[in-house]
């Protein structure tokens, strides 16, 4: 990259942080509200959002996952269900954002079967791709129904070692993507203070933190290079096999983290069906994929 366009990129970076801050505070004088919601474009902004987190402006901060144009459906489905169906809408935070189309054991187990491919069912018995990630392969995973927003969150995504720090680069080719593109973490819920400084529990991956010293050298592969992260915190009751995925990392490796990145390849949405992830799986430079129960190693 050229280095004036380095230059250009980093101020307006800058600018929007400065920006929002402003905004943040001017809200928070002129409401006197203790929370603040985000929604927009920028919101998807993580290191933003980050600058306003930290200076504790709020005591609570809400980000919509589906930020962008993305999310408008969802506002007119809730204003025509208020303003012309007459219902009200509960209020409540929004925890899990897996709602997409959903796709039966059986339907996956006949795209696996057609397939001709060397496939075991292992159901939620994670422990053997674990045991690939932690020998360095790079593993695609495939479980439930899709995430809504732009962020692969434990249903759609490509899981590594965090603590290789090859695994950045390696990730990055599989992908087809700039070798400097940042890759982020899926940690537990319970260990975000083990990394982090004074994180609070995000499940959507739009809020940057900033690593403890030290944590970095610890996954490489996950630190950006101003030692921060765009983490996604991990609950077992919002995603039971994506919890007990790197729970059992944690068993063996004694970090409660996992490199996690979209499963798509470069220039492509993330996959949606059974059927997209086999071609991506295919044509991919993966070892082995999760694919809802099914273990299926190339």
């Amino acid at each position: 990259m050229h280095p004036d366009a380095v230059g250009l990129a980093w101020a307006v970076q800058s600018v929007t942080e400065e920006t929002m801050l402003h905004l943040a505070r001017w809200a928070r004088e002129h409401t006197g509200e203790d929370k603040l919601g985000l929604a927009g474009g920028v919101a998807l902004n993580a290191k933003a959002n980050m600058v306003i987190h930290y200076s504790k402006l709020f005591n609570d901060m809400f980000i919509f996952p589906a930020a962008n144009d993305a999310g408008t459906p969802i506002g007119a489905a809730a204003y025509v269900y208020e303003h012309v169906l007459g219902g009200k809408m509960k209020r409540g935070r929004l925890r899990t954002v897996y709602l997409g189309p959903e796709y039966s054991d059986e339907e996956v187990r006949k795209v696996v079967e057609r397939g001709g491919w060397s496939a075991r069912y292992v159901g939620d018995d994670v422990n053997e791709v674990v045991d690939l990630v932690v020998k360095g392969f790079v593993v695609a995973w495939y479980q439930g129904r899709a995430e809504l927003g732009p962020r692969a969150l434990g249903n759609r995504s490509i899981i590594a070692d965090p603590r290789r720090r090859d695994m950045w680069g390696v990730v990055n080719r599989i992908k087809g993507r700039e070798w400097w593109r940042p890759l982020a973490p899926s940690l537990l819920e319970e260990d975000a203070n083990k990394y982090f400084i004074d994180p609070v529990p995000h499940q959507f991956m739009i809020l940057m933190y900033k690593y403890k010293p030290g944590m970095c050298e610890v996954v490489p592969a996950v630190c950006h290079v101003d030692q921060t992260a765009r983490p996604q915190t991990v609950n077992k009751d919002e995603n039971k096999t994506w919890y007990e995925l790197i729970k059992a990392f944690k068993d063996v490796t004694g970090e409660g983290i996992i490199l996690n990145t979209s499963f798509n390849l470069a220039g492509e949405p993330l996959v949606e069906t059974p059927q997209d992830a086999i071609k991506s799986f295919a044509l991919g430079g993966f070892k082995a994929i999760y694919l809802q129960g099914w273990l299926i190693q190339k």
